[in-house]
């Protein structure tokens, strides 16, 4: 059996990509904020506040590019496979 931790494997994160917390069951997705710089809104369901891109509505903060926000982000989450399903 393998077992693959994807925890320390590398991760490459793009515009566009959802994210998972490691330790507060968040989900975020990668997206430009109303600045043009790269944040990670809350997509988590049921949740109060999702979905925006004004400053204080999104987790962490923005950065200029998506180097720098792995970099500050990066430890506690994690890429995940994602679909839109439309009902």
């Amino acid at each position: 059996m393998e077992i693959i931790d994807n925890r320390t494997k590398k991760e490459e994160w793009r515009l566009g990509d959802v994210l998972v917390s490691g330790s507060a069951q968040l989900t975020g997705l990668i997206v430009k904020d109303n600045n043009g710089k790269y944040c990670l809104i809350d997509i988590t369901p049921d949740e109060s506040g999702n979905y925006s891109t004004m400053e204080g509505c999104y987790y962490g903060d923005s950065c200029e590019n998506l180097a720098e926000l792995y970099c500050k982000m990066g430890p506690n989450w994690h890429k995940v496979n994602a679909k839109l399903v439309i009902e």
